[in-house]
């Protein structure tokens, strides 16, 4: 029986800048982050963690759909060096892991539904946006979470591995890399 999720690049979609609010939900359930102090402050977090990836690079997107259409996961990410780069400068640990990010310059961000969880979607995600990065010339894929976040086994059943740990704001993290 085949997965009746499937793996699509977002601007294949027909329409898919109405669509971009599908992604919300997801992400904001996804993230570690819940309470805001304001609308402003929400959507600033917004912004930093997946809009500024859709608005500047929604090429390299891809969501997944299930049977009905809906989508249920998304990755976003560049291909570029984010530590080199002044779109960037907004977040404080590049400068602590620059010498590392030249190495694995492509990065990324994927959240899925916790409904389809476990079900082999965000390796397929990964895979699709590897692929991209390597097609690119990118020599290697990075991504920074939380040193004890739950999703790290899923990353390293995925290649990657701990290059770099750090404490920012306060809170413990690392940086995991997969050359391509």
């Amino acid at each position: 029986m085949s997965d009746p999720i499937e793996i699509f690049r977002l601007t294949a979609l027909r329409g898919w800048r109405g669509r971009l609010h599908e992604l919300d939900p997801i992400f904001f359930e996804a993230s570690y982050t819940k309470a805001f102090a304001s609308d402003a402050v929400r959507a600033a977090f917004h912004k930093r963690w997946l809009g500024r990836y859709l608005d500047r690079w929604p090429s390299l997107a891809h969501v997944a759909l299930g049977e009905d259409c809906r989508i249920l996961g998304y990755i976003v990410g560049a291909h570029q060096d984010p530590a080199a780069d002044p779109l960037f400068a907004d977040i404080g640990y590049w400068p602590h892991i620059a010498h590392l990010t030249a190495r694995f310059p492509a990065h990324l961000h994927i959240n899925l539904a916790a409904d389809v969880r476990g079900r082999g979607t965000g390796s397929r995600l990964i895979e699709a946006f590897c692929d991209d990065a390597r097609v690119a010339g990118a020599p290697g894929v990075h991504l920074v979470t939380g040193r004890d976040s739950r999703n790290r086994s899923f990353y390293a059943r995925n290649g990657f591995a701990e290059v770099a740990a750090l404490v920012w704001g306060g809170t413990p993290i690392v940086m995991l890399a997969r050359q391509l």
